[in-house]
């Protein structure tokens, strides 16, 4: 334990309990209660599958959806599952003015995905931009915080400003999946395709709901020329 935290304990963004765990905003308690995504998984949308028999992890198995209907993207990696315990940790963070939280949600992203985003081997990093209205309203951008510690943790390069968001659009949460879809479209646009061209992508996001957003993005990315196009996200529903 560090001297200042015997002074003023860390307390638990979620349960507000004093706590000296390994990560300084979220306690182990309720570390236990995140629902880490684990294999068997989807290897193009990355959801996991409920089987009953076990399932060879060298094979590249696709959930009907992708089977049905590949997306764009070409894969898609998350942490955990969106439930509550992810839907509080990725509310404090947004709308609470905590940008500190960023740095433990990288942590816990390298420590369980490091081995699976370094075999994809992406050259530049990118993130889905808020417009600069909402950056103005709350002070940062979540997403430019975890790509910039996701970049620096896995010396992989991070574009800044050149995938813009060129629309004002009202907050996906409210939303149904039509909605999103609409709401979101057209409202991203790539400044300088030569930085892009070519190029194997990782697109990070703090979470992929009904992907609207993230499909969006990742349209405009590969009409930009990008080779291969990466997403990972925090949490996915």
């Amino acid at each position: 334990m560090k001297f200042l935290d015997i002074i003023f304990p860390q307390k638990c963004i979620l349960c507000e309990s004093s706590h000296d765990g390994d990560a300084e905003t979220i306690c182990p308690n309720c570390m236990d209660k995140i629902s880490f995504i684990k294999d068997p998984a989807c290897a193009r949308c990355g959801i996991p599958f409920e089987v009953t028999y076990p399932i060879e992890e060298s094979l590249n198995y696709l959930c009907g959806r992708c089977r049905s209907s590949p997306p764009l993207f070409d894969r898609a990696l998350s942490v955990c599952q969106y439930d509550k315990t992810a839907s509080d940790i990725i509310s404090t963070y947004k709308y609470h003015n905590k940008p500190y939280i960023g740095k433990d949600l990288v942590s816990i992203i390298l420590k369980v995905l490091y081995e699976k985003i370094t075999e994809l081997s992406p050259e530049l990093i990118v993130h889905v931009p808020l417009h600069v209205k909402r950056l103005k309203e709350r002070g940062y951008d979540q997403a430019y915080i975890l790509a910039e510690g996701i970049g620096r943790g896995l010396n992989i390069p991070v574009s800044y400003g050149n995938l813009v968001r060129t629309r004002y659009t009202a907050p996906q949460v409210s939303l149904s999946g039509s909605e999103r879809m609409e709401n979101v479209k057209g409202a991203f646009l790539v400044i300088d395709t030569s930085g892009i061209k070519d190029k194997s992508i990782l697109l990070i996001d703090d979470v992929f709901t009904t992907g609207a957003t993230i499909k969006e993005c990742v349209k405009v990315i590969k009409k930009a020329g990008a080779g291969k196009v990466y997403v990972l996200t925090f949490a996915k529903a």
